[in-house]
């Protein structure tokens, strides 16, 4: 079976025929993989910036991927609601079998961080020609959108961190007076896909949006960011054109890009911390933290997604192929073959928003 293999916490990828074969048993599921997605992440085990990163027990080589889409080819005894030709995604982490939210299928809160995620942690990923896996785990997509679901796994992690977000903020009234939140202004650190995603949901849902960057937009983000109505920043020429913020949402694991954008926090507002980076330091003073005790600033660390974030992001997805259709198009910037992948996952093209692999 063909596959995109990597030696965790080692530099390097290859595309490899691998003796994998798994057996379909009770409740099992054979998936053909028709896209995967590549992201950060797989950009940094396979240039040995992770960490955290290990292979299966008894392997010592990671299969890469967690942004997949398949089509089912055989089920097995016991497959209750899945069949042969659907369409699916499957989740990344698989929890612990110990805690209490991983037994209810919040593994995206395990406790004990004896999970494991596929592609990345102790699981083998989805960059192969097929795989076998747990109906439990697979998400059916809708036929209509099944040519822009490879972008459900990234958008899933979205939807759990709004869904913090909401939840949080019923600690009070964040809405407005006419019970929307247009009056919410809200600043996107990033202009990549998650920073996307996230300007996505939070204009389906009212806010005013700013997506800030230290740079001028690419014509693809110019596109973007006007098609959806919010607003390019480039913070080192126009960030004192910002106004207050209701809600900062850091993509970028950088300190240095969201903490200077502190002290234009409202009264009340919150702070998602969704990027991650290894070594970026920057000082927090004590006058910022007294500032963010006097206004009851929040501050919500986000990852992962559960099985019904994963639904309620081929929800958005469905809404927004009426609406949107043209810029969820456009986040795909390149579909490329499984060959020409290993050159596209140790350097990121210019330009790119989403790359794709393409299996079929």
């Amino acid at each position: 079976m063909k596959a995109i293999v990597v030696t965790p916490k080692k530099s390097g990828v290859e595309v490899k025929d691998i003796p994998i074969r798994e057996t379909l048993g009770k409740g099992k599921v054979l998936v053909k993989t028709l896209y995967t997605g590549i992201c950060g992440t797989d950009r940094g085990i396979v240039n040995a910036k992770i960490t955290f990163t290990y292979p299966p027990d008894g392997y010592n080589f990671l299969i890469l991927g967690h942004e997949g889409l398949g089509m089912v080819e055989e089920v097995g005894d016991g497959v209750k609601y899945l069949k042969k030709g659907d369409y699916v995604v499957p989740v990344v982490r698989r929890g612990c079998g110990v805690c209490l939210n991983c037994k209810i299928g919040r593994q995206d809160f395990c406790e004990t961080g004896k999970f494991v995620e596929a592609g990345i942690r102790g699981k083998h990923g989805f960059m192969r020609e097929e795989f076998v896996d747990d109906e439990l785990w697979l998400v059916k997509v809708p036929d209509e959108i099944k040519d822009i679901a490879v972008l459900t796994e990234p958008l899933s992690n979205v939807v759990k961190a709004i869904d913090e977000l909401l939840f949080v903020q019923r600690r009070m009234i964040w809405t407005c007076e006419d019970s929307t939140f247009g009056c919410r202004n809200a600043f996107i650190i990033g202009s990549g896909p998650i920073g996307t995603f996230f300007s996505l949901i939070l204009i389906t849902l009212g806010f005013n949006v700013y997506i800030i960057n230290k740079r001028d937009p690419s014509p693809m983000e110019e596109y973007i960011s006007k098609r959806l109505g919010v607003t390019f920043i480039n913070s080192v020429k126009d960030g004192d054109k910002l106004p207050e913020a209701d809600l900062i949402v850091d993509t970028s694991g950088v300190p240095s890009a969201f903490i200077p954008l502190m002290p234009r926090m409202k009264p009340n507002s919150a702070l998602i911390l969704f990027g991650t980076l290894e070594g970026e330091k920057y000082e927090i003073t004590s006058d910022l933290v007294t500032f963010m005790v006097e206004r009851n600033i929040i501050v919500i660390g986000s990852v992962n997604a559960s099985k019904k974030d994963f639904q309620g992001a081929l929800n958005y997805l469905s809404i927004w192929k009426n609406r949107y259709y043209d810029v969820l198009q456009k986040m795909i910037t390149s579909k490329v073959s499984v060959e020409q992948a290993p050159e596209v996952l140790m350097k990121k093209p210019n330009g790119e928003i989403k790359t794709v692999i393409m299996w079929d």
